[in-house]
């Protein structure tokens, strides 16, 4: 029987989309964007209940979210280090498209 929480607006029984349990500190998945992240918190107010997602610290109700098994780790970018050749690469192919860049003013018109 999953957790049932008591709200202003009713009782609201504690489950994902699949009618999984979730309880803080569960990954889930956010099905409108794919966002993933988890749980740090089930609240509710007039409107339902809902549960707080870490990654963006906003709130999504509790039957538009999917439980996770686990969440992936994203992988790191770190440092890197770039040779003078290599910059001075990208600043030679940047001054080639600026070159190719026109800048023109005839869609402009003054006020008056």
């Amino acid at each position: 029987m999953p957790e049932i929480i008591e709200c202003e607006s009713g009782s609201y029984p504690v489950v994902d989309a699949n009618g999984k349990p979730i309880e803080v500190g569960n990954p889930v998945k956010y099905g409108g964007t794919g966002t993933k992240g988890h749980v740090t918190e089930i609240i509710c107010d007039s409107e339902g209940a809902w549960a707080v997602i870490d990654t963006k610290n906003l709130l999504y109700k509790l039957e538009t979210l999917t439980v996770l098994e686990e969440l992936e780790a994203k992988v790191e970018m770190g440092e890197r280090e770039f040779s003078t050749e290599e910059i001075q690469e990208v600043l030679e192919k940047a001054e080639e498209e600026a070159k190719d860049v026109k800048f023109e003013d005839s869609n402009l018109e003054s006020g008056g």
